[in-house]
């Protein structure tokens, strides 16, 4: 008997229960394919939680649009505020950037990678749960990365120096790295809670590392220029600053609501005195007493040449070229059945050498070498063939390096 013959010898109390069941079915159905949509979406979209003045959205195509608040926008769009903007964006629920006035940020966001570049002014982050370990977040400048776990400060360009790209924590702990566009030198450094740090490049210069880190306290000073009086109601914030910043909690909120209204003007401070050699990673021995790329005055220039030429001939060099033969070791063996997949490649300072097999397979498997060989993560999406994301550790950082195998003769392509 046919499936039409057998419906219709069913009684009608029979059809209609069939009939709410299969409802049921294609009701369940669009739920679930609801979630999921709903559930991309959100892992790849950023939420404007706040906007004052004057507020831009640039998308990937370049074209600019006013914004309003809880507006949506997607990984590759800019945001661009004006001299009376300001606008807090919600990276996720745990992540929150507040962009300055006369600034510009890109955003990039994949999956539990964030990103933030910004190309002009100052940013303040906070970060209220530490990052788990397959998470990334970073703010970069053009030649600067903050990698953040768990805190909050500002990334920005100092309007006091010449721009000079900066970093100030008002608690936790961030990894601030540089490199050098003029030799490619990559230098890092952690700074912490009540700290700020500003990144000097030096070329061809027998008194200074290419890249230096200049550490000093945070000041009153320091929170001028900055529309920060927002976090004097954010307590859980305040108290985590002051704590850091060994500040009394009512004085601290009475800096931020003051600078914001322009009813306190902070006094300058001293500058501080301390060198470069006591704030920067082992890496640097130099002794500057005040790294800059400005010449300095005739009468400051023989003194400090005098102190510190001899030691930088004794000290320095040789440290440097150890390190240097260290990075530059013979490469390693590939192991039995492994084929080369990166070799030799540069990143950020570091060679990196990964090796694969099985690489034709649904299911290959990728090594990466660090004190030895170690098993890699990947991950991977269908676009014209298989894009593989291999997650691979460098000391503390965590890199992700993308690479394409082809359908019809599975090449792999840096």
């Amino acid at each position: 008997m046919g499936i039409g013959n057998k419906l219709k010898s069913l009684t009608k109390k029979e059809k209609v229960v069939i009939s709410c069941i299969a409802a049921v079915i294609v009701v369940a159905a669009a739920v679930i394919c609801f979630a999921v949509f709903r559930n991309n979406m959100l892992a790849n979209t950023m939420r404007l939680l706040r906007i004052q003045g004057t507020v831009n959205l640039e998308d990937s195509k370049g074209v600019t649009k006013p914004v309003m608040e809880n507006l949506r926008f997607q990984s590759g769009d800019a945001l661009i505020t004006g001299a009376d903007g300001l606008a807090s964006i919600g990276m996720d629920d745990t992540k929150i950037v507040t962009l300055q006035n006369d600034s510009r940020a890109e955003f990039r966001k994949r999956r539990k990678q964030l990103e933030l570049k910004l190309t002009k002014g100052a940013v303040f982050f906070n970060v209220t749960e530490k990052l788990k370990e397959d998470e990334k977040f970073e703010i970069k400048t053009s030649t600067m990365t903050a990698g953040i776990r768990g805190t909050s400060g500002i990334v920005y360009y100092d309007s006091k120096d010449d721009f000079r790209e900066s970093v100030m924590v008002t608690d936790g702990e961030v990894t601030v790295s540089a490199t050098n566009p003029k030799d490619n030198v990559t230098r890092s450094v952690k700074v912490s809670g009540g700290q700020k740090v500003q990144v000097y490049f030096y070329e061809n210069d027998n008194l200074h590392d290419s890249v230096e880190f200049k550490l000093t306290d945070i000041t009153e000073d320091d929170f001028t220029g900055f529309m920060l009086g927002w976090i004097a109601d954010n307590d859980d914030l305040l108290t985590r600053m002051s704590n850091y910043l060994d500040w009394d909690k009512d004085k601290l909120r009475n800096i931020l609501r003051g600078i914001a209204d322009g009813s306190i003007v902070p006094e300058p401070t001293s500058a501080t005195t301390t060198t470069v050699p006591e704030t920067t990673t082992s890496e640097t021995t130099t002794a500057p007493t005040e790294p800059s790329e400005t010449t300095p005055p005739p009468e400051t220039t023989k003194p400090a040449k005098k102190v510190t030429k001899k030691p930088v001939k004794k000290v320095t060099k040789a440290p440097v070229r150890k390190k240097k033969k260290k990075k530059t070791s013979s490469e390693p063996k590939v192991p039995s059945g492994y084929t080369k997949v990166v070799w030799g490649k540069t990143y950020d300072g570091h060679k990196v050498y990964i090796v694969g097999k099985n690489l034709d397979s649904d299911e290959p498997t990728f090594l990466g070498y660090s004190k030895g060989w170690k098993s890699l993560t990947y991950d991977y999406s269908t676009v014209g063939g298989y894009r593989y994301v291999l997650m691979f550790m460098m000391g503390n950082t965590t890199y992700y390096v993308e690479y394409l195998q082809s359908l019809s003769d599975g090449g792999i392509i840096g």
